[in-house]
């Protein structure tokens, strides 16, 4: 798992403000078995490793 703290962070902003991919919905509904507690930890998990993969360098604060 190659996501962070800070990762996790802007998934929580960006569901805040009700911007949530669908299709990696799907496939964290996909993944936990039509569970609707599991769905939102799988979605979490799966936005956050995207947004780490598109990052150049990751985030560090100094």
């Amino acid at each position: 798992m190659q996501a962070n703290r800070f990762h996790l962070g802007k998934v929580i902003e960006e569901i805040n403000q009700n911007l949530i991919d669908s299709d990696l919905m799907k496939e964290a509904t996909l993944k936990s078995n039509g569970i609707d507690r599991i769905v939102f930890a799988y979605y979490l998990i799966l936005r956050s490793e995207q947004i780490s993969s598109d990052e150049a360098l990751p985030l560090r604060k100094f």
